[in-house]
């Protein structure tokens, strides 16, 4: 009777290792999701900014053109109109500065985003795999789910550098 309470007792704290290591997991996974969450509307807000500030460029290089085609119509000769011109070519300059300066700061915050989460992951991939090592089929399923964000956000990354035209 003694062998069969003592089974029993094991069973019951086997399965409640089990429990518990299932609900440790799924913490884990709904704090993946929520950082994943968090930086897709950070990237979603890096779009935006950069989609504002093609459209405003856009906008001033049709207003610089504007300006010089109604500036050579109306005074062709003068010296004045010469002085316009350069004034509009040096605010389009700095115009063109400034939107690349921004392209610049965000390729370096998405650089800089993906550097901290990579460093992240690598630390959570390494203990998945000593967990794996522990565990078993878990920790393989765990570290598969790992590289899958990982090459997901890579992918992001990749996606968001080209649309900026860095790559």
């Amino acid at each position: 009777m003694d062998l069969f309470i003592d089974k029993l007792a094991q069973k019951f704290t086997q399965s409640d290792v089990i429990k518990g290591n299932h609900e440790a997991e799924a913490k884990e996974i709904e704090e993946l999701k929520a950082q994943i969450e968090t930086y897709e509307k950070l990237l979603q807000d890096m779009k935006l900014v950069n989609l504002k500030n093609m459209e405003s460029a856009e906008k001033l290089n049709g207003l610089v053109e504007d300006v010089i085609r109604n500036s050579e119509k109306d005074n062709e000769d003068s010296q004045a109109d010469l002085a316009d011109k350069e004034l509009i070519k040096e605010l389009f300059d700095k115009q063109s500065d400034t939107i690349h300066k921004e392209n610049i700061k965000v390729y370096r915050n998405v650089q800089a985003t993906m550097t901290d989460s990579l460093g992240e992951q690598t630390k959570s991939i390494l203990e998945a795999q000593q967990q794996a090592s522990k565990k078993g089929g878990l920790g393989f399923l765990k570290v598969m789910s790992v590289l899958i964000l990982l090459a997901v956000l890579a992918d992001i990354a990749l996606k968001v550098l080209t649309m900026y035209g860095l790559i």
